[in-house]
């Protein structure tokens, strides 16, 4: 509502003769700020952007058609590798109740095949702990795992440059 009035106020103001009227149907606290532009000039109020900051190249990118192709094949080919990996934690721990999330960045060369791994975020734990145990175990065999499954993913449709994936996901019965 304010807004309005204020616009209102601008082209009244900007019109010359009604303004007072304009000014006279306004309350005290409309009238005070509308006063602040009676007659003043805008530059003083804007402001210029400094444009002559400096950006890092960014790197050549890859086309859509290669990242939607890259995300299908990791969903509708390599998640399993997930729960395989997590299988050998639940099997060493005796405990299927082992869940959580983790990222892992993998880079991918022209050829479509996988030529770095990083594990960079691991949270996976038990979720429901066995009979006298009191504290949740991490699981130590899903990241050597998951990497060493990852060096061996080919993408069919390769990326025009070499290209580094972030994959976030979650593994686990509780998921």
């Amino acid at each position: 509502m304010r807004t309005s009035t204020l616009l209102i106020v601008a082209f009244s103001l900007s019109a010359g003769g009604c303004a007072k009227r304009q000014l006279s149907k306004m309350d005290s606290e409309e009238a005070d700020l509308a006063s602040q532009y009676d007659g003043s000039d805008y530059s003083e109020d804007m402001v210029q952007a400094d444009n002559s900051e400096v950006h890092e190249d960014q790197g050549d990118s890859i086309s859509p058609q290669a990242l939607a192709s890259i995300q299908d094949t990791i969903t509708n080919v390599y998640e399993r590798d997930f729960g395989r990996c997590l299988q050998e934690d639940m099997d060493a721990y005796d405990n299927r109740w082992i869940a959580g999330t983790f990222t892992v960045e993998f880079k991918i060369n022209t050829g479509g095949k996988v030529i770095e791994v990083n594990l960079l975020e691991e949270d996976i734990k038990e979720q429901r702990l066995p009979p006298g145990q009191k504290e949740a175990r991490t699981a130590k065999l899903f990241g050597p795992c998951i990497e060493n499954a990852i060096y061996k993913w080919e993408f069919e449709v390769p990326p025009e440059v070499e290209y580094v994936h972030t994959y976030t996901g979650k593994v686990g019965e509780a998921f």
